[in-house]
């Protein structure tokens, strides 16, 4: 399929999509989701076949779609990897294993690589009959974790030990990506691995950044959703807050967008904020290489889901960066909104950075008109004004949809 075609089919315009009711009548829309991100709901998100076309990805990936990639690991340098290679190539690193809050509290890497048992264990972890009692669907077993992003904080190897990862995932950028993400690759790197039936609890990551996760070998499902919907009256989360922590999505009722199953050398991509769940399926031990890279930032993403992202504790990192995106400072009223964006397009209209052209180039065609800019400033400054007034709340009443229920009224279809 030409470029140029699959991209009007996973990116649609979004004058012509279905929105969510406003946080305000003024404020940014949401697009609904099922229209945002395409798909199969219940099942797969799009997939988009080997060899993947890089135009393709960096424009997904600008827009925060979610995606499954096949051969994603083809070229990589640690393509085909399995727990015992990476357990025979690194005998002295350490890592950890997920839920042992009890016997490990400070959840210090105690587990050696070189004790080849932890490839067929099944434990529980803490908390597993409860989870499971909230969703049989979760995954029974805990899995472990070599979290290569802790690097600066030590105890995971040897600096040799750190050299040699580094190399080999500086040296793994897929060939559908820019190379110049290989030091943010690194940075956030992590190792999931584990037996059949392992694997992560439904969780949101405080990520500003898109995620990759390869399956380097095994089998492993995924379930996964965007970030739930805040309506008006709904709260906002105080700084520093984070709220989609171990168990809360199944106490709240998460229901994943998709569920699938990714094959030795597929990945999925997926933006910020989404709640995600793994389950190592494969007979043996399954081994997923999950990290994050920062060109290019899903800005798009960011303007479209605006409300819900910049109330949710666990994404208060990204807050200052949204705010930076807008114009950085909220104006008092509309009208004064107005005025100060045709201030502004005029001396800087021209000299837009990439991440601001994203913000607020609406018809995605790689400019940024007038009346785009002043009345994307306009929509946000009243957003911005509109959530200030929600209460601050520990837990905001999430709603936990993602279908089109909401957008019926009596009478309509």
């Amino acid at each position: 399929m030409e470029a140029p075609l699959f991209l009007s089919m996973l990116l649609p315009v979004h004058s012509v999509l279905l929105e969510l009711p406003k946080l305000c009548p003024e404020c940014l829309p949401e697009t609904l989701e099922t229209e945002y991100f395409g798909g199969r709901p219940g099942q797969d998100p799009p997939r988009l076949s080997w060899p993947v076309s890089a135009e393709v990805f960096e424009q997904a990936a600008r827009s925060g779609k979610v995606l499954i990639l096949e051969n994603a690991s083809a070229g990589m340098a640690l393509e085909g990897w399995s727990c015992e290679r990476l357990s025979q190539e690194f005998p002295d690193a350490k890592m950890r294993r997920e839920y042992d809050w009890v016997k490990n509290p400070q959840d210090q890497n105690l587990q050696d690589f070189s004790k080849m048992s932890w490839t067929s264990a099944q434990e529980q972890g803490e908390d597993a009959d409860e989870r499971l009692r909230q969703d049989s669907s979760a995954p029974p077993f805990a899995p472990f974790y070599w979290g290569v992003r802790e690097h600066q904080q030590g105890n995971l190897g040897s600096k040799k030990v750190m050299k040699r990862i580094r190399d080999l995932i500086t040296t793994s950028v897929p060939s559908f990506m820019d190379k110049k993400n290989a030091a943010s690759l690194f940075d956030n790197a992590e190792f999931w691995m584990g037996a059949k039936g392992t694997g992560a609890r439904a969780h949101m990551d405080s990520h500003c950044i898109s995620t990759l996760s390869v399956v380097l070998h095994g089998e492993r499902r995924w379930r996964i959703g965007p970030v739930p919907r805040l309506p008006k009256g709904a709260g906002r989360s105080p700084k520093g807050e984070v709220v989609f922590d171990d168990g809360v999505a199944y106490q709240l009722g998460w229901k994943p967008m998709f569920e699938f199953t990714l094959k030795e050398g597929e990945a999925v991509l997926f933006p910020p904020g989404w709640i995600h769940e793994t389950l190592n399926t494969a007979e043996g031990c399954t081994i997923a290489l999950t990290t994050q890279f920062d060109i290019p930032v899903p800005v798009r993403y960011y303007r479209t889901f605006y409300n819900r992202l910049r109330r949710v504790g666990d994404l208060n990192a990204c807050w200052e960066w949204m705010v930076k995106w807008a114009g950085g400072k909220v104006s008092k009223d509309l009208a004064q909104a107005k005025t100060m964006a045709q201030e502004m397009f005029s001396k800087t209209g021209a000299k837009l950075k990439q991440q601001q052209v994203d913000f607020f180039d609406l018809n995605e065609d790689g400019n940024v008109t007038q009346d785009e800019f002043v009345s994307t400033f306009v929509a946000w400054t009243a957003t911005e004004q509109a959530i200030k007034k929600e209460k601050p709340k520990s837990l905001p009443k999430c709603d936990m949809a993602w279908d089109d229920k909401v957008l019926l009224k009596e009478g309509e279809l």
